[in-house]
């Protein structure tokens, strides 16, 4: 039986093939310490869990919800970009609440891109920038980010290739590097998009794991923005609700028109329970210092991680967002074979930085949404592997 010829231009996803790889391990009898996928280790707030039983016994809640999404979301929605970016949002046009901000991603090809149109695509990235993209039958054009500020560089992209493309994904803080900008780099991209005509887009979906005030600005907050960008946020992340698949697209009404009008031809909207419990997080989300034990967690986690590879000889800063150490593999090794190498001789799984794109190849990309705990197991088990088989870093041109 033949299959459309799309997916033969689409690599096997990532996550899909680590998560095929720890349970081969785990069936020979294998403890692993694993630290490749970001789903945050704490519960969700017992607060939404029950605001999510209490909806879930109502029947009116048992038909089909509203494409729209549930007004009370949206609103809040509206209040949160008030109080965090002084963005006013109107809930009625601006506000498209999404099942999970990657679906979101996915579809908004879908809505804006024909066959042979070009998306302006970072690489290294969050794979479904790049396969949204084909899935749409259209071109990824890659910028290449590289350290140590893994930023595009705008003036490398050929004039013709700027002015043929309708769509650029960025997304900052960054994963995999966990770079971050400020709103003088976002009014740069801004202005890029408005001289080439293409629909700027931010996936934001590190916006509140941030560990010091100001570093994840959103592209909303540049005047007039809301003429051709849009951002995505989700609530797997900052909610620990990664389960739940809820996410939002706020922005330019047109571009949400569009994206909508995708959704509703395939989906038949979110439970609204889950929507009242999103829309519970956000007014929790309000209250200061709310997010400020996990961000302390995430980055001592992540202090522990760079120092054990700087006390063999990389020279890695601890990021001031997201909850990834990216990380060059050591000398003789490219990210895949390091990725191997820590599998097998320490059993210790990272995500290689293949994954992410080409530039990724000499990294691999190391997440602390796992208990201390196995974070710090992990860094037992490397450190005996590295002192057996004498693992020394790049030369320094490779750090970051």
């Amino acid at each position: 039986m033949k299959h459309a010829q799309k997916l033969d231009h689409l690599a096997p996803y990532l996550f899909a093939q680590i998560d095929e790889l720890i349970e081969k391990k785990q069936r020979q009898g294998k403890k692993l310490w694993i630290l490749s996928k970001s789903d945050p280790d704490r519960p969700t707030n017992p607060g939404m869990v029950e605001t999510l039983r209490e909806q879930a016994v109502e029947p009116a809640n048992h038909h089909y919800p509203d494409f729209d999404g549930l007004k009370q979301l949206r609103q809040a929605a509206a209040a949160w970009y008030r109080h965090y970016y002084d963005v006013t949002l109107d809930p009625e046009t601006e506000i498209l609440p999404l099942l999970g901000s990657k679906e979101g991603i996915a579809h908004l090809s879908e809505a804006l891109l024909d066959p042979g149109d070009i998306a302006l695509v970072p690489d290294p990235a969050f794979p479904t920038y790049k396969t949204g993209t084909l899935l749409a039958g259209a071109t990824p054009f890659t910028m290449p980010l590289t350290a140590p500020d893994f930023l595009p560089r705008f003036d490398n992209i050929p004039q013709e290739t700027a002015r043929a493309a309708k769509l650029m994904f960025l997304n900052y803080p960054h994963n995999p590097s966990g770079a971050t900008v400020d709103l003088a780099f976002w009014q740069k991209a801004f202005d890029f998009a408005e001289e080439n005509d293409i629909v700027l887009v931010n996936d934001h979906a590190y916006a509140m794991t941030a560990f010091r005030p100001g570093i994840a600005p959103s592209l909303l907050m540049v005047p007039e923005s809301k003429k051709r960008c849009l951002e995505f946020f989700t609530f797997s992340k900052a909610f620990h609700m990664a389960g739940w698949r809820l996410g939002l697209a706020v922005g330019n009404a047109e571009v949400i028109r569009a994206l909508k009008i995708i959704e509703t031809h395939i989906n038949a909207g979110i439970f609204n329970p889950i929507q009242y419990a999103g829309a519970l997080a956000l007014r929790q989300g309000l209250r200061p210092g709310f997010f400020q034990r996990d961000n302390r967690e995430y980055q001592r986690r992540l202090t522990l991680l760079s120092g054990f590879f700087n006390s063999y000889g990389w020279d890695l800063a601890v990021p001031e967002a997201t909850v990834y150490l990216w990380v060059p593999a050591p000398q003789g090794m490219d990210g895949d074979t390091f990725t191997h190498f820590l599998l097998d001789k320490a059993e210790v799984v990272v995500s290689p930085g293949s994954g992410f794109g080409e530039e990724g190849k000499g990294y691999v990309r190391i997440c602390v949404t796992y208990p201390t705990e196995v974070v710090e197991g992990a860094i037992e088990a490397m450190t005996k592997a590295f002192s057996a088989y004498r693992i020394t870093p790049q030369p320094s041109r490779y750090t970051a």
